[in-house]
């Protein structure tokens, strides 16, 4: 299928998922979460570790997600363009994997910048 065959609402529809992540994303960078908690914030065992690293995790996990969620606009665009056919389930699939690339990113952030006690290195 050509690009030209492809109706306008599947390419909005994609663009909106990335509009809708890196509006999570900036909720997150916003309200960030101001205590260790279960619901809400980048939570791994090693960031609720202390509330040190669980500021420094967040803070890190909350930025590095605004910048992957700027740079996923580029997905359906470039899927537009070789295969506009799955223009969305590319979009999904790669913002997907994105956000979950966010974790061990931070997790080497974290390994390099604090101790397995959650002391700063």
């Amino acid at each position: 299928m050509s690009p030209q065959l492809i109706d306008s609402e599947t390419v909005l529809f994609s663009f909106g998922y990335c509009a809708l992540m890196l509006v999570l994303a900036l909720i997150f960078l916003k309200f960030p979460p101001k205590k260790i908690n279960s619901l809400y914030g980048y939570r791994t065992e090693r960031s609720m570790r202390n509330e040190l690293v669980w500021e420094a995790a967040n803070s890190y996990w909350t930025k590095l997600f605004v910048k992957l969620n700027l740079a996923a606009f580029t997905i359906p665009a470039i899927a537009y363009v070789i295969y506009p056919s799955q223009i969305v389930l590319i979009t999904v699939i790669a913002s997907t994997t994105l956000l979950l690339a966010t974790i061990p990113i931070t997790e080497r952030y974290l390994n390099k910048n604090f101790d397995k006690d959650g002391n700063r290195i």
